[in-house]
């Protein structure tokens, strides 16, 4: 029996848009992305110009790439790279030597935040969700590469770090020794962290629906064991929706003024969902964002229901549902609605059956992550023979970009420019009533917006996949 009582258990995920890891109420997470370094002298400059007063480890990161014998910018510091590339697109890991990249850039970085309060890193147990896409078996080659690129000395297997915060330019070297790792499909996540808080360790059939940025997962588990032949990663997620109604709004300008998507994505955790069209007005998407979730909810149904068929052909059925990711909020209700139609289930039923994501305890964006952080607690326990522990929560959130606060700015910027178009207007309004002029006064600045309806247009998810 292994004596696992120093290691640390950490989760672990790559997103399509922003990575994830966890240990006990601690978690990171910066852009699923990786470039090239500047060179030594460019970098020099950088600093000597760089105002920024967030000189974070997360923020100005990069790792040593052994196999390129140089530095590559990681998450929010690709800002300055020439060339960069995502961890994963449509589903799948795109370069090994990225992704393990990643891996070693998490771990540091979570090491960081651990030795802050008092609790260094030193042996890990980590559990990992790989992407899914249907007929690849991703998993095993994977691991297969991992385990080529550790480091052993005697009976021990270490991860070397070697990291810069290129803001400061100091320079770290660390050493984990990693007692195992354990790797999963990416929504079995949300299943162990079910398994743990709803479920009382025990085992149900669960249907995970797990809507990220740019692709949705959907992954059945029966008995205990994901169904390999079901799970898939489809091409549409959040920016799917925001694509669509940035088209709608280029159009509505008569092709004049085009929205970047990212706009209308920082609006959508704060449930604004008005935006400036210049010269045109201030448009009102909640109806276009209602029409374009209960498209892609519908998508989502038509897998959901072809699945259940084919489960249903071999006997089996499922006893839960869930909606997590980063687009819970605003599909968790749609979804929840077209099941319920599906099944015909009346409200209570449906209440009981298709689990929010708020009832978990965590953030439906960090979910997985602390799912396979109880994957790795449970293997331990497993190894060790004894019982586990099946509490979790999330108390700290280190992010490298918060995209939240980025969105408050923004809008509150926009909000001090209405103010001070609207004092204008009132002045120029009661100087033209004190001069009493017959003729109506021009005023200095534009029209007060007018919130405007324009047309709304459908997309079709299976053309824009």
């Amino acid at each position: 029996m292994a004596d696992l009582s120093d290691c640390v258990t950490i989760g672990g995920e790559l997103g399509t848009s922003a990575s994830k890891f966890c240990c006990d109420d601690t978690l990171i997470t910066f852009s699923s992305v990786i470039g090239d370094s500047l060179s030594e002298n460019m970098e020099k400059s950088w600093r000597l110009m760089n105002r920024s007063t967030d000189t974070r480890w997360i923020k100005n990161l990069a790792v040593f790439d052994e196999n390129r014998n140089s530095w590559r910018y990681v998450g929010a510091m690709t800002r300055s790279s020439e060339k960069t590339n995502w961890f994963t697109h449509k589903g799948l890991i795109q370069n090994y030597d990225d992704a393990f990249l990643a891996i070693k850039a998490g771990l540091f970085l979570l090491n960081q935040e651990m030795e802050k309060r008092g609790k260094p890193v030193k042996r890990v147990g980590l559990g990992f969700g790989i992407t899914v896409r249907y007929g690849e078996n991703v998993i095993e080659k994977f691991f297969s590469y991992m385990k080529d690129r550790l480091n052993v000395r005697g009976d021990k297997k270490l991860i070397l770090i070697k990291a810069k915060n290129v803001a400061t330019d100091e320079v770290k070297e660390i050493e984990l020794e990693l007692d195992f790792y354990v790797m999963q499909y990416q929504a079995y996540g949300a299943y162990m962290a079910l398994l743990f808080s709803k479920y009382n360790m025990d085992v149900y059939n669960t249907y995970v629906i797990d809507v990220g940025h740019g692709t949705w997962i959907k992954l059945p588990i029966i008995e205990n064991e994901a169904d390999i032949n079901l799970a898939d990663s489809i091409a549409e997620g959040i920016y799917t929706i925001t694509k669509n109604i940035s088209s709608t709004i280029f159009e509505a300008s008569e092709q004049k003024f085009k929205i970047p998507e990212q706009r209308i994505m920082q609006r959508l955790p704060l449930k604004d969902y008005k935006i400036e069209v210049p010269g045109t007005g201030i448009y009102d998407f909640s109806k276009l964002l209602a029409q374009e979730c209960k498209l892609m909810a519908e998508h989502i149904i038509e897998h959901v229901a072809r699945d259940l068929s084919v489960l249903s052909q071999k006997g089996q059925s499922i006893d839960y549902f869930t909606v997590i990711g980063g687009g819970a909020h605003l599909l968790f209700d749609t979804v929840k609605a077209e099941i319920g139609t599906f099944f015909g289930w009346p409200g209570n039923v449906l209440d009981q059956r298709v689990i929010h994501p708020g009832s978990i305890g965590v953030d439906p964006r960090y979910i997985n992550c602390v799912g396979f952080m109880l994957l790795a607690r449970d293997q331990v326990a497993i190894e060790m023979g004894r019982d586990i522990d099946p509490s979790f929560g999330i108390k700290n959130v280190i992010q490298d970009i918060p995209l939240e606060d980025s969105a408050k700015k923004e809008l509150e910027k926009e909000k001090n420019m209405d103010n001070e178009q609207d004092e204008g207007e009132a002045k120029g309004q009661a100087k033209a009533g004190a001069e009493k002029k017959e003729k109506k006064t021009k005023k200095s600045g534009e029209k007060k917006r007018q919130y405007t309806n324009f047309p709304k247009s459908i997309n079709s998810y299976k053309e824009n996949s």
